[in-house]
């Protein structure tokens, strides 16, 4: 067994994009980095401007 991966890399994909679409409208989430002005680094998802 061995260099074979425990995981499974196709299953574990499939359950990451599912939670990547907006439980209102149902499109795609665009993750995206912002920086406030006091320098601190946030991630926020964009979607329907909700």
């Amino acid at each position: 067994m061995a260099g074979k991966s425990k995981t499974d890399v196709a299953a574990r994909a499939g359950s990451k994009n599912l939670g990547r679409n907006c439980s209102l409208c149902g499109n795609k989430v665009e993750v995206v980095m912002s920086v406030s002005s006091t320098g601190k680094k946030s991630m926020r998802r964009l979607c329907c401007e909700s």
